[in-house]
């Protein structure tokens, strides 16, 4: 033992103070066990490792008596359970530190025992701060005596072993004096021994399968999902009104925010986005009292939003307003400017309804200048803001659509996702492989260049295995949300059953005669129908174009070109109407081009030649631009791409090439007009059809129907013509329709827009026309008919237009539209609806497509060009299977995990709470479901970067609260890794009866864990660039022999 001696009084003192390897305060410990037949030990708290440590010692003594502090002086009883809680916390912690090196806490059980036993016992002074920390040993034989150390020692493994302490023995009649002041504190002291087993024993006990397995489940959701605070579940208006999946979703979009910037909210269409916003509007504006800008669609704003809001939250609106509303066209607006500026200085968070607008970037412009688009206005009010954007379609072409809505928010920084547990350094990288990955998957590898098309029913299943997509998007199927609500007991809320869809036929070619021939004809030339040289002039530069605009620049006009052949064979087929006023359109701009360019007397003497030659029919002067000012059909020519063309400078651009060429396209397009003006209603079958279905179908002609065009001008003239054949109750719109949108919405949906029809009356609408300014975000339920009048190009659009009728239905309101329609009963809680389609015509439209495309389409009944093949009448019930799958959402891996969990929940009372309280490292064992296969399966938290708590503090933490968690499953024989949850978690199903067996040697299973634990090193906490000493945390694990 060290000595020290004092030289002037002659004096001794016996030291430990740790600072020798062979003498530490554990060694005269482990000693004095040996000798004595008890130890009283008084600390300010104590460690799990110091008793460890004195494994196969401290069992030679009768009795330990442990008297600990409470760190402060707590004397009412609830400051003492918290004391308590604290000491079993910091008990817990050092178990949990320990189970790092002692994989199966070898020693502890001798240590409960001799709890269960009273030879330990524990006991806390409270009466005043207790500090003391002595050691007081009594030997079993007398001639030896008893001896105490006392100092600075707290009985924990630093304490005993690593700190620099200064610890004294004392020995002889001192101790005496010692022993009488120790028996005072013991006496004084409450006993906490029955606590502190508690603590020991749920580290120790044989842990079943089935605990392991549950353990694991509800980790693996945890790291989604945020458990509601007392605010919402008793503050909260909108909170308690949520279904259990909205509820999820809601605090899935916080987490995912809280770690990223911002979040997606990809619900299916109908599943109720709409109440997840305004539980977010809630939770910031009035609960955060922070500045929240709300985007929405204009059809949207005030028979949605604002009305939802004045209902719900009407508070929100009272003096000073954190809320903000604006459409998504309000950003182009001089008028806004303002206010949009304040958005920019003030807000802290934006929300963005239909997010799918903001998919295409457009034209950034330079600093100041009006040619900026609608995205870069967005995401120039982004910067340094939280962002939530809802969207069901969030991909409508290709990833990138994704990408951009993503860079709202990261404001371009490649890498801003390097961090936490995604270690995606570049996002545009990572978007062009999981690209490729995806189209390789669905088309194979295709020797042609061919570009292809994405959409959100390709590719969701995909996605949702993503890493980065999962990290960001909160998505559930419709699939997925039914049996959710299944399972919550949320019966009264229901979705209609969709009907077959029916096809509505007719001929193109009875309908347009020698049109189509004409059409066809223009199509096969050279440059497919017009050249439009004055919409792409660097085609006619006379040096190196590249040295004057970028790439991106050249292939913007040249996308523009081939957007407007496509829009025109759309129009064509949507109706005679709609291709009439777009080549009359197209003519004005042309003419007015070359009325500017044509400078030379031969160029004026064709223009006027061309001019005499058409006079009858330039009598007509059209007032419109190109294409209608609609936010719908900004998805199918966004009108930052369609700039208006600055006069050409002659010595740069070959002027005389355009005009002929210009001269040739102002030829073609009369061409058609003379056809088109020979041509009547009376000769359009396709209307004929529609006039048939609405004056003769049982159902179709007393009830409430939705007719879709895409295009304003197939809109207007339908609903005029429906009108004039005498069909009751038809009203059309647009958006060019003047006054208020709501009005209309509500005069065609009382009910489920705070109306009826005793309150309506006979403004009441039973024939909706409408473009897609309808199709997103409005409740539209009156209705369970609907019509697409046009071929749906895109199955994302199909999907939002049926889901405005196909959502959920609210009880009460179904109640009162049978009690005032009874005649309705039977059309209640189901929807139909009817696909215009020419079978005979359809090959030659999709040749004539792909010539200006440059892509190949299919088409299918139910989906809609770009979806499968065309299938006969015989082979109707794949298709529609198809669609169901697509439209319902095929449940992903995950979602049917999810539903997996909430099954145990409902069958188990209080397991959540019962999980909750187990320790970290839960062990089991069982049979395996492959006999002769061994296999150990591991649930971790993996940790990431924590920026609040780094904030906090001002250093770098990391945390596994900020991290996700992981499965992995290790095949023993090959040494094989898996960590594909979905397909792990078969091997670990357990039921409350399935028996533990444990087989393997420890050490064994200890060798298992030290691999998984550098498999995730290396291919996780490297890529995440996580700082030496940062481990992932075992959270469960089973070996399956």
């Amino acid at each position: 033992m060290p000595k020290r001696s004092s030289a002037r009084t002659g004096s001794e003192l016996f030291i430990v103070d740790n600072s020798e390897d062979d003498w530490k305060a554990l060694r005269y410990l482990k000693d004095w066990c040996e000798l004595s037949r008890s130890i009283d030990i008084a600390s300010g708290f104590f460690e799990v490792g110091a008793l460890l440590a004195l494994d196969g010692e401290w069992q030679n003594l009768d009795n330990i008596r442990i008297l600990m502090g409470d760190e402060v002086s707590r004397r009412t009883k609830r400051a003492f359970e918290a004391a308590l809680s604290s000491a079993a916390c910091v008990l817990d912690g050092s178990i949990e530190a320990e189970k790092q090196r002692n994989h199966f806490l070898r020693g502890l059980p001798a240590i409960v025992a001799a709890l269960r036993s009273g030879k330990i016992q524990c006991r806390v002074y409270r009466k005043d701060k207790f500090h003391a920390k002595a050691y007081i040993t009594h030997a079993r034989m007398e001639v030896v005596g008893s001896s105490a150390l006392v100092g600075s020692s707290n009985f924990t493994l630093p304490g005993l072993t690593e700190n620099i302490e200064l610890n004294v023995q004392i020995t002889g009649s001192p101790v005496s004096v010692l022993q009488e002041w120790y028996d005072e504190r013991w006496d004084e002291a409450e006993d906490v021994t029955p606590e502190i087993l508690k603590t020991f024993e749920r580290h120790v006990r044989a842990y079943l399968p089935f605990e392991v397995y549950t353990r694991s489940l509800q980790q693996y959701f945890l790291g989604h999902e945020e458990t509601a605070s007392e605010w919402e579940k008793d503050g909260s208006r909108i909170f308690p009104v949520l279904a259990r999946y909205q509820q999820d979703g809601y605090g899935g979009l916080l987490k995912r925010a809280e770690k990223y910037g911002g979040a997606f909210l990809c619900d299916g269409v109908g599943l109720g986005k709409t109440f997840i916003g305004l539980m977010l509007i809630e939770r910031f504006a009035v609960h955060e009292k922070k500045n929240v800008a709300l985007f929405v669609p204009k059809s949207a704003k005030k028979p949605v939003w604002e009305r939802e809001l004045r209902k719900r939250l009407p508070d929100v609106f009272k003096g000073y307003s954190r809320l903000k509303i604006f459409s998504h066209t309000d950003l182009m607006r001089k008028s806004e400017q303002e206010e949009l500026d304040r958005v920019a200085e003030e807000a802290d968070v934006i929300i963005i309804d239909e997010a799918h607008h903001f998919r295409n970037t457009g034209t950034k412009g330079d600093e100041g200048e009006g040619r900026k688009s609608r995205y870069w206005r967005l995401y120039d009010l982004a910067q340094g803001k939280q962002m939530f954007l809802l969207t069901a379609t969030p991909i409508n072409n290709r990833l990138t659509d994704f990408q951009h809505m993503v860079e709202l928010f990261t404001q371009h920084q490649a890498d801003h996702f390097a961090g936490g547990t995604l270690g995606v350094h570049s996002l545009p990288g990572y978007i062009r492989q999981l690209e490729k990955k995806i189209e390789a998957e669905i088309f194979g590898n295709r020797p042609d260049q061919e570009e292809l098309e994405l959409n959100t029913p390709d590719v969701s299943l995909r996605l949702s295995a993503d890493p980065l997509f999962d990290a960001l998007v909160v998505q559930r199927s419709r699939s997925y949300v039914k049996e959710s609500m299944k399972r919550e007991g949320d019966g009264d809320v229901m979705f209609p059953e969709p009907r077959k869809p029916t096809v509505a036929e007719y001929s193109v070619r009875q309908t347009y005669g020698k049109l189509l021939d004409m059409v066809a004809d223009a199509f096969h030339k050279r440059d497919p129908l017009f050249v439009l040289g004055i919409y792409n002039p660097y085609a006619y530069y006379k040096g190196d174009s590249e040295g004057v605009a970028t790439a991106l620049e050249r292939g913007r006009l040249k996308q523009v070109v081939a957007l407007i052949r496509t829009s025109f064979l759309k129009r064509f087929e949507s109706s005679a109407e709609a291709f009439k006023q777009s080549c009359w359109r197209l003519l004005m701009k042309m003419l007015a081009w070359m009325e500017v360019h044509c400078e030379t007397d031969h160029e004026k003497a064709q223009l006027n030649r061309w001019k005499r030659k058409h006079a009858k029919l330039l009598d007509y002067n059209p007032d419109k631009g190109l294409f209608d000012d609609d936010e719908a059909e900004d998805d199918l020519i966004p009108p930052e791409m369609l700039e208006t063309v600055d006069k050409l400078p002659r010595d740069e651009f070959k002027v005389d090439e355009i005009i002929d060429d210009t001269l040739a396209d102002l030829e073609q397009v009369a061409d058609f007009l003379y056809e088109l003006e020979k041509f009547k209603p009376s000769q359009d079958l396709k209307l004929k059809k529609l006039i048939q279905l609405l004056a003769k179908d049982p159902v179709l002609s007393k009830h409430k129907v939705l007719i879709f065009s895409e295009f304003g001008d197939t809109a207007r003239y339908i609903a005029q013509q429906l009108k004039d054949a005498g069909i009751d109750g038809v009203d059309q719109i647009d958006s060019g329709t003047k006054g208020d949108r709501a009005t209309i919405i509500q005069r065609f949906a009382p009910y489920y827009n705070e109306s009826s029809s005793a309150e309506q009356g006979d403004k009441e609408i039973r024939v909706l026309v409408s473009t897609d300014v309808l199709s997103e975000g409005l409740n539209l339920q009156d209705a369970t008919r609907l019509i697409n009048y046009d071929l749906h190009w895109n199955p994302v659009r199909l999907m939002q237009r049926i889901g405005r009728v196909d959502r959920r239905m609210n009880p009460q309101i179904e109640e009162r539209i049978v009690a005032d329609h009874p005649d309705q009963k039977q059309l209640r809680g189901t929807v139909a609806y009817w696909n215009f389609l020419p079978p005979d015509d359809l090959d030659e439209l999709l040749r004539l497509y792909g010539k200006v495309a440059h892509k190949t389409l299919r088409i299918s009944k139910t989906l809609g060009i770009e979806g499968r093949q065309l299938l006969r009448e015989d082979d109707d019930y794949e298709d529609l299977r198809n669609f169901s799958e697509q439209y319902e959402g095929q449940r992903s891996p995950d979602e049917d995990l999810h539903l997996e969990w909430q099954d145990l929940l409902k069958a188990n009372p209080r397991l959540d709470e019962r999980v909750n309280a187990y320790p970290n490292g839960i062990f089991s064992g069982k049979h395996n479901l492959k006999p002769g296969t061994k296999q150990v399966f591991f649930c971790y938290a993996r940790p990431a970067h924590d920026k609040a708590a780094s904030d906090a503090s001002g250093e770098d933490v990391w945390t596994a609260d900020a991290g996700d968690v992981q499965w992995y499953l290790y095949d023993v024989a090959p040494g094989e890794i898996r960590e594909d949850a979905p397909m792990i978690v078969g091997a670990i199903r357990s039921t409350p009866e399935t028996p533990r067996v444990t087989q393997m040697e420890e050490a064994k299973l200890s060798n298992i864990r030290i691999a998984v634990e550098k498999h995730i090193a290396k291919s996780f906490l490297r890529k995440v660039q996580a700082p030496l000493g940062v481990k992932p945390v075992l959270k469960a694990w089973m070996e399956l022999n």
